[in-house]
């Protein structure tokens, strides 16, 4: 990915391009830092061009300056209405049009405010998503276009922001866009080379790289000591060994204590349940949750918090064979209710039950549980926000307001206590799936029996954003890396 530059000094070649995007009926060169000479040749060339800032427009021509080669206006439409998804997809749009030119060094100015937050807060967003705007997943491709990539980012400085305060901003943005280039690369790698063991195999590299973690792997003889009944049947028709990876960054003195429990099947056939064949491959994308939990870990560490954040991952595959679990087949959490299996294909909410027990052993003031859980919640939601449930009415409120800031959106879905029924069970304590009605909050209300006594919980259902199946808002086709910038958010909150 391209690295990001401070752009206030002309450099030693000049850039191939300058973008500088636009809302209609604004000049952005009044808000960017330029000397005065430098701003009056940029405005008469922009009038010679004649930008209007609309939406999805893109004008070039030469640049009259010996900064660069070439300067394109792109437009973004009225700035009353510019929201995160338009910001986005604009930048991801300035990065195609570059490849496509082959401009390896590009200066980027984002004069611009996403509509309802504050200049700091949308300057943030702005340069977090230039960051990681023209991500790709080539790792398993013979021929990379290497020569055919952005390789500089030069950020032009807003007017009056100093030196120190824009490399603040950007050494977040690189940080950040460590943490989500790596939940996606670890999204993005196909069953058969991330099984449960390669996940906690790439879960101690990362911990090897940055100081402050530590990571224990339990593996069947521990699983079975503990227990876990739940990640052990939805594993026992795979040959791949499932694995509970913790994840610990424990601080001197830690203010709170958080765990984050991530859905780690690294591949759902549905098991005996099995699904259609049409579209099964993107069933490689079910261990999204999982990877969210190491890249907020990642980004923990580096910014070194003072909060205890205990990362828990079960990870599994789910596969049919004549091992596997059967419908109709009973079995036995870790906290000791036993779970009548009515559909081998609702096996996320059987190996976070055990991940949100052992939980309990962390003395957890905090849990948040993220999974691409159910059909139910993209049929509700669409790929516009990720579903959340849970006890604490405050902190549901926290994460909505949060992630409308940070451009991920949250909606809160209720629990109420009769979505209990749905999942009695004749034979046992609980049905691990009720009607077809009310899909995802069923599936929260069974996560609920799970979750520690007097514990903030909240359960994040990311199957409609985890990964998408086409670029949508700016965000690449595959993996999205969704929720690290609001849980890392979060937890910074915590400490106000």
């Amino acid at each position: 990915m391209a690295d990001l530059y401070q752009f206030r000094t002309a450099p030693e070649e000049p850039l191939d391009c300058i973008y500088i995007l636009q809302c209609s009926g604004a000049d952005p060169l009044d808000s960017l830092e330029f000397s005065a000479k430098d701003r009056k040749a940029l405005k008469a060339k922009a009038k010679a061009l004649g930008p209007r800032g609309e939406e999805d427009e893109v004008i070039s021509g030469e640049c009259p300056l010996s900064l660069a080669r070439r300067l394109t206006f792109v437009g973004l439409g009225e700035d009353r209405k510019l929201t995160h998804a338009k910001l986005r997809a604009a930048l991801q749009r300035v990065m195609h049009q570059a490849t496509k030119n082959r401009e390896y060094q590009i200066g980027l100015g984002i004069p611009v405010k996403v509509h309802g937050l504050s200049d700091a807060e949308s300057r943030l967003f702005a340069l977090r998503e230039a960051a990681s705007a023209d991500y790709t997943f080539d790792h398993f491709k013979s021929k990379k276009n290497e020569f055919d990539k952005v390789d500089g980012l030069h950020i032009l400085p807003l007017a009056g922001e100093s030196e120190k305060e824009l490399e603040e901003r950007l050494q977040r943005a690189r940080l950040l866009r460590t943490s989500v280039q790596l939940a996606r690369d670890l999204g993005n790698r196909p069953g058969n080379d991330l099984t449960p063991e390669a996940l906690a195999s790439a879960t101690r590299e990362m911990c090897e790289e940055v100081s402050g973690l530590r990571v224990t792997v339990l593996g069947m003889k521990e699983l079975l000591k503990e227990k876990m009944g739940g990640i052990l049947g939805v594993s026992q028709g795979s040959q791949e060994e499932p694995r509970l990876i913790v994840i610990e960054h424990r601080p001197k003195k830690p203010k709170k204590s958080v765990v984050l429990v991530g859905k780690g099947v690294t591949f759902d056939s549905g098991g005996i349940s099995i699904k259609p064949a049409a579209g099964m491959g993107w069933m490689k994308y079910d261990m999204c949750g999982a990877a969210t939990v190491v890249g907020v870990l990642r980004a923990v560490a580096e910014l070194e918090l003072p909060i205890k954040v205990v990362g828990l991952i079960p990870a599994v595959e789910n596969l049919p064979s004549g091992s596997a679990i059967k419908p109709g087949d009973i079995i036995t959490i870790s906290n000791g209710k036993t779970v009548e299996v009515d559909n081998t294909d609702a096996e996320g909410r059987l190996i976070l039950a055990d991940a949100l027990y052992h939980s309990e052993r962390f003395n957890p003031d905090i849990v948040i549980d993220y999974a691409t859980l159910t059909g139910a919640c993209v049929v509700a939601l669409g790929q516009e926000a990720a579903g959340i449930m849970g006890n604490d009415k405050d902190l549901l409120e926290t994460l909505q307001k949060l992630g409308e800031k940070v451009g991920e959106r949250v909606w809160p879905l209720p629990l109420y206590e009769e979505y209990l029924s749905y999942l009695k069970s004749d034979w046992a304590d609980l049905k691990n799936a009720g009607s077809r009605w009310g899909g995802t909050v069923t599936a929260g209300t069974f996560l609920q029996q799970f979750v520690p006594e007097k514990v903030s919980w909240v359960h994040m259902d990311i199957a409609g954003v985890g990964y998408l199946e086409k670029e949508h808002n700016g965000l690449p086709k595959g993996a999205t890396g969704f929720g690290i910038d609001l849980t890392v958010a979060f937890l910074e909150q915590l400490l106000k």
